[in-house]
């Protein structure tokens, strides 16, 4: 009996491995170029920040950079992001990001 409690043990631990690393690979592998997300680099995303941001009421519009960044964007990339409960830790509402490409361009959506 001890035997398969440490079998089991032993093929649970190495499941959670095997999805750290699937997670990990996925993660890497949406990444791009300057640790960018979904078609963006980093500093392409900072300059979207101010119009996601929470903790205020009336974020600022999306500048001219932010919108011509979510041009090239992968919107169906972020759509993945969409009811994420991590991003408000980040400082970034949720609801905000995702009508971004709209303020930009109202023919502009992610089509979630």
């Amino acid at each position: 009996m001890e035997a398969s409690a440490t079998q089991s043990r032993i093929a649970t631990r190495a499941l959670i491995v095997a999805l750290v690393v699937i997670v990990s690979a996925a993660v890497s592998a949406t990444a791009k170029a300057n640790d960018g997300l979904c078609g963006m680099s980093q500093d392409e995303l900072v300059e979207c920040r101010p119009a996601v941001a929470t903790g205020s009421a009336t974020p600022p519009p999306p500048s001219s950079a932010c919108c011509a960044a979510l041009g090239h964007a992968n919107l169906t990339c972020f759509c993945g992001f969409k009811n994420n409960k991590y991003l408000p830790l980040f400082g970034i509402n949720s609801t905000r990001a995702m009508e971004l490409p709209s303020k930009c361009d109202p023919n502009q959506t992610a089509h979630c």
